[in-house]
């Protein structure tokens, strides 16, 4: 076959060119470091790029969640322990170690004076933030979870601690909000919610079903509920004129903009959740994902909490709830309840006349709370602990992670250097050659 020069002149185009393209790669390569800029350029590559990827930023995500957890904890220790001083300081020698039977009531006084100021002391730590959570307050951390009620009894998340008895009264829960009716009467009653189109905000109550019927427009949220009530602050049955329903105190809280659920009746409304309830309380939990391998129970939605981290801390899980023999006024197993109790076992507020044998009990319990409490900080200290082998463990992950991003999209400033300088030496090179095979014309003649 003859070859004309035409055939070399394209032959060497196409080289030269490939040769050029060779060497802008070379020179983004040595700019960027990159391997590849575009997926197409290394499909394989950039498929396991992308995973590695993904992988860092969940681990960047377990990383952060574990860190706000360990901060909130080490906050929550703090609060604790600021407790426990408080009740150290209850037991001093000049407080409760200085109580016998010999004291004048001039020096009972005086020790109930300081137990008072010892139990006010302990409400800030007990409602100790973190950011702009309560860091006591199981899983309802936006409201402070200790507030003392009218009769001064402390009270958790509007909820006696001794007791169990519901502060604002009769309560139910609805399509994720608190309703609350108030008067006792209301305890055993349901609420059913009917909504039509253009109807009025109403409400009508039937004995003997318990339930009280709100009328809603079509597309009203949980916020108007309470307006349905509140039209009528007395409310007669409507199967029986002699009986009357007092409604001036409904009120309503938690997620008042979720739309209504016409398929859904309410909870029995009550004005106690009893002893049951605070153990249930003082056990809720809150899971965070730290990474531990998230997954459910055989068979079920629920939650295996061996794969996620309980970050909840109720405050009545270490102030103590409920009394020893479960009556009203018995021994209070809560210790700024117990507090109160001793200074009016001190100040004979019961109308009993002082004795070592009255006060003995709730010294004891108080002792034993106490060793509790200092229990609970050791087990969050061990929580805390975890926290931070754990978080140093996501952190050495993750630099292998990135490791291994470095090698799949990444190349060596010496690579991409020496990589560049060949390049530029080959089209150098091609250059040259060019210039040696290609054949004079006319116009090189001319010259």
């Amino acid at each position: 076959m003859r070859i004309t020069m035409g055939m070399v002149m394209k032959q060497y185009n196409n080289n030269l060119n490939n040769s050029l393209n060779a060497l802008n790669e070379a020179s983004l390569r040595e700019t960027t470091l990159r391997k590849f800029n575009k997926a197409s350029e290394d499909p394989f590559s950039a498929s396991k790029a992308f995973l590695l990827r993904r992988e860092y930023l969940k681990n960047d995500s377990y990383q952060s969640e574990l860190s706000d957890t360990s901060d909130q904890l080490l906050t929550a220790q703090s609060a604790m322990t600021s407790i426990h001083n408080v009740i150290k300081e209850a037991s001093s020698g000049d407080c409760i170690q200085a109580i016998n039977g010999t004291m004048s009531a001039s020096d009972r006084t005086t020790i109930a004076t300081k137990l008072r100021a010892l139990q006010q002391t302990i409400l800030s730590p007990a409602n100790t933030q973190f950011g702009d959570k309560y860091v006591f307050s199981g899983s309802a951390t936006s409201e402070p979870p200790f507030t003392v009620g009218a009769d001064g009894n402390l009270l958790y998340r509007g909820i006696d601690v001794n007791t169990g008895k519901i502060e604002a009264g009769s309560t139910l829960s609805y399509n994720g909000a608190q309703i609350t009716l108030g008067d006792a009467q209301f305890n055993g009653y349901k609420i059913q919610v009917n909504t039509a189109d253009g109807a009025t905000p109403s409400v009508s109550a039937d004995t003997s079903s318990k339930t009280l019927t709100v009328n809603l427009p079509t597309g009203a949220k949980n916020s108007d509920i309470l307006t349905a009530l509140k039209t009528a602050p007395s409310l007669t049955a409507s199967n029986d004129s002699t009986v009357t329903f007092d409604l001036s105190k409904a009120a309503i809280s938690g997620d008042l903009n979720c739309p209504v659920d016409t398929s859904v009746q309410t909870a029995t409304a009550t004005d106690t959740i009893g002893a049951e309830g605070l153990k249930q309380l003082a056990n809720e939990q809150s899971y965070v994902n730290i990474g531990l391998g998230l997954s459910t129970e055989n068979g079920s939605t629920d939650i295996n909490s061996q794969s996620v981290f309980n970050s909840a801390i109720p405050g009545i899980s270490f102030l103590g709830y409920g009394t020893v023999d479960g009556t009203e006024n018995g021994v209070s197993n809560n210790l700024y309840t117990l507090l109160g109790q001793i200074a009016d076992k001190l100040e004979g507020k019961d109308g009993s006349t002082f004795s070592m044998d009255e006060i003995k009990p709730y010294l004891d319990n108080l002792s034993k709370q106490g060793d509790a409490l200092l229990s609970k900080i050791t087990e969050s200290g061990t929580k805390s602990n975890f926290l931070t082998t754990t978080l140093t463990n996501l952190e050495s992950m993750g630099d292998k992670v990135m490791d291994k991003i470095d090698k799949t999209e990444y190349v060596d400033f010496e690579d991409a250097v020496m990589d560049q300088i060949y390049q530029q030496y080959a089209y150098s090179a091609a250059l040259k050659v060019g210039a040696q095979i290609l054949q004079p014309t006319f116009l090189d003649f001319m010259k």
